[in-house]
């Protein structure tokens, strides 16, 4: 079996990487499509406090595990199955669940900082950046946090003008210049997935390698 293509979505938090490898995943065609959050690698903190954890930094590319996230990818590569992390955001930690990831025909990697490591990116075959305006990122941002995480607004507001949105600035937005292609976070999922699939297919058979 030829090792998985793997295919990189990085861009904003509220951007829609996590819909978008969805939709991918699905329009892909094929059943073995595995999607890989980089938010799962967040680094656990068990000797810290709640208070400790809460105000943590999120954003910046020290708050992830990327020697566990790169050790996984080269294992699915050669064709082996590995046991991702369960993060829980609610608590800021690590939980004892796993979900084991089996290769297949194509693995997706989406998060804001997939393509700030150079070590991730040697793994990639096709690299994706959303672009997505302040305003759309952080009405969708307060949308997930209230509806989904059960926070209040004025704490997420808080995050986002004090790490969310700098971090963006210094650690993400500059992997733009590094993704094969770039889509418009504010146009429909429905555009977006057809976009990238027909982009997939075409590096696909053309045999390209990053």
């Amino acid at each position: 079996m030829p090792r998985p293509f793997v295919i990189a979505i990085a861009g904003a938090s509220g951007s829609g990487k996590t819909t978008l490898a969805r939709r991918l995943a699905g329009a892909l065609g094929t059943p073995d499509v595995a999607v890989v959050p980089v938010d799962a690698y967040y680094r656990d903190r068990p000797s810290a406090t709640p208070g400790e954890r809460a105000a943590a930094n999120y954003d910046a590319p020290d708050a992830i595990e990327a020697s566990l996230l790169e050790s996984h990818l080269t294992l699915l590569r050669a064709g082996r199955t590995v046991e991702r992390p369960v993060y829980d955001f609610g608590t800021h930690r690590r939980t004892r669940a796993i979900v084991p990831v089996r290769p297949g025909r194509y693995l997706v990697v989406e998060g804001i900082l997939a393509l700030h490591w150079p070590g991730l990116r040697a793994l990639y075959d096709m690299t994706v950046f959303i672009e997505i305006d302040k305003a759309t990122a952080l009405a969708r941002r307060l949308a997930r946090d209230t509806r989904e995480r059960g926070r209040d607004e004025e704490p997420v507001r808080r995050q986002w003008r004090l790490s969310v949105w700098p971090m963006f600035l210094r650690h993400v937005a500059p992997t733009r210049r590094l993704a094969d292609l770039t889509v418009d976070g504010a146009a429909p999922i429905e555009a977006c997935a057809e976009q990238l699939v027909a982009a997939v297919r075409t590096r696909r058979a053309s045999g390209e390698k990053r």
